[in-house]
């Protein structure tokens, strides 16, 4: 028996990769500082040189608040002048983003782990 793998392979992997990770790459700029969600996606494109981008962020955002993670804070002037929606980390979306991390480097430690050829 042959295995046909799907044409693109490592863009599904990578696009379930994204998916997984969404909540934990918002959590950790929202650890740093309030931003709105335009500002979010920048953001974490320019820290990851233009590797990650999350295209449709309101979802993951509205989730997280909904579990109570994040929450809006007052309309205010951005950077371009235009007024923005804030949202912030929450005391339980902190221990959730601590969890998560710690997760994420437990499973990537293990994976590294898998994949060595020592």
């Amino acid at each position: 028996m042959t295995w046909k793998l799907p044409e693109k392979t490592s863009h599904t992997l990578e696009d379930n990769m994204k998916k997984a990770l969404t909540e934990l790459l918002l959590l950790d700029l929202l650890a740093q500082k309030e931003h709105y969600i335009g500002e979010l996606t920048a953001t974490l494109s320019e820290k990851s040189n233009g590797t990650l981008n999350i295209v449709f962020p309101y979802a993951a955002i509205y989730r997280l608040q909904r579990w109570g993670y994040v929450e809006q804070t007052e309309k205010r002037s951005a950077p371009d002048g235009r007024q923005r929606q804030y949202f912030a980390i929450t005391p339980a979306g902190e221990a959730y983003h601590r969890q998560l991390l710690q997760d994420y480097r437990q499973l990537s430690r293990g994976i590294e782990a898998a994949l060595s050829r020592e």
